[in-house]
């Protein structure tokens, strides 16, 4: 684990005992107990649609409709909000037997629910042994001290609801519900209960299409924009499990930035990942840049020296044609390319890390790096207790 700042933690801590922490919750808080990411549901979704309109009624199992999605991910080229609208669309037809909300029901908890015999079963205890992080965001929540003032939930699923159990505290994913004095948890893109008889949103409040998200986005009195805008205003902001993909939610950040209110925001941000690329990969990239040459004299560039080792042209002021460049990889045995094309990535990601610090920064939030999606738990617990 690295090294937490004591000054960012100082802060986070006083924050949190004058109850003036918020906190911002995505898809990676319920990874752990089987709820997939949005990207896999989609996808997972129009596969379970497809397999009973066109497949002959062949109905795959919800690891498979995963392992299927990570495997579409990886290699469809399609964008996610057109098999989005692809599947809404589906559903606006007469002769579908299911309802929307039924599938998304299924796909959303099928792999929850395949571990368990009902829905008795799955209680507080049982979400948060399989889930440290939950646990953890639990520990948080239900501490006796003033503590969390309020969560933003950008997820559907009702985990962290049933990881508080007894503690008091009101779901709010409707402009027509008002608060109680309890702790709101206020899911802005639509609510999925797990237990069917406790109420949710409707299909129309699900907020899953590119359309559906541009109308929300477009108006400045929609509830949750509201609710998102003031929650930024007026307290500190701890970010878990989010990517920080959402565009409405960075438009926002962006609003709060650019007004005469400076509030705080920090982030729970996994390191990207700095390994050097294996020998396959870096031979492969060496040959892509072989064909390209050749394409290059096959189009009339004329170019004087043959293509070897070398990555780099000459140019004036360099006596080398290729200049030392450092990367881990220095001292290995194997062919000179493999170690500049190795450093050349090595720089770039650490380019891009940087550039990434400034782009947060711009956005008010601060990050608070880890190495393992594991660690999340801990580091929770050294900022705030420990």
């Amino acid at each position: 684990m690295r090294n937490l700042d004591k000054g960012k933690k100082e802060f986070l801590r006083k924050e949190y005992h004058n109850g003036n922490i918020a906190l911002y919750l995505g898809a990676g808080v319920s990874i752990e107990n089987s709820i997939p990411s949005w990207e896999k549901l989609v996808l997972a979704m129009y596969f379970s649609t497809i397999s009973e309109q066109r497949l002959g009624g062949w109905r795959p199992f919800s690891n498979y409709l995963y392992a299927i999605a990570e495997w579409y991910l990886k290699n469809g080229s399609e964008p996610l909000e057109i098999t989005a609208r692809k599947l809404r669309k589906f559903y606006m037809r007469e002769n579908i037997n299911s309802s929307f909300l039924d599938t998304l029901y299924n796909t959303l908890y099928g792999g929850l629910l395949s571990q368990v015999a009902g829905l008795e079963r799955i209680n507080h205890k049982f979400i948060c042994d399989k889930n440290p992080t939950m646990m953890a965001l639990r520990k948080l929540c239900a501490s006796n001290s003033p503590s969390v003032n309020c969560i933003v939930s950008y997820n559907y699923d009702s985990l962290l609801e049933i990881a508080l159990d007894d503690f008091p505290h009101q779901t709010i994913f409707h402009s027509d519900q008002r608060l109680n004095g309890s702790l709101p948890i206020y899911h802005v893109h639509g609510y999925v209960t797990l237990d069917k008889s406790i109420t949710g949103s409707n299909e129309d409040d699900i907020v899953f299409t590119e359309d559906q998200y541009h109308r929300v986005a477009g108006d400045p009195y929609y509830w949750s924009n509201l609710v998102q805008i003031k929650t930024m205003s007026n307290f500190t902001g701890l970010m878990a499990g989010l990517s920080l993909s959402d565009r409405n939610m960075r438009r926002l950040l962006d609003a709060v930035g650019n007004s005469p209110i400076r509030s705080s925001n920090f982030a729970l941000l996994k390191v990207p990942d700095d390994s050097a690329p294996q020998n396959e990969v870096l031979d492969e990239i060496h040959e892509n840049a072989k064909e390209y040459y050749n394409k290059s004299i096959g189009a009339g560039i004329k170019n004087d020296d043959d293509f070897d080792e070398t990555i780099f042209l000459p140019h004036p002021g360099v006596k080398s044609s290729r200049p030392d460049i450092k990367s881990s990889r220095i001292g290995e045995k194997g062919p000179r390319y493999r170690h500049e094309i190795s450093g050349i990535i090595e720089q770039v990601k650490q380019l891009d890390l940087e550039q990434q610090e400034h782009v947060m920064s711009q956005l008010g939030i601060t990050p608070i790096w880890f190495d393992d999606y594991d660690e999340i738990p801990t580091l929770i617990d050294k900022i705030f207790f420990n």
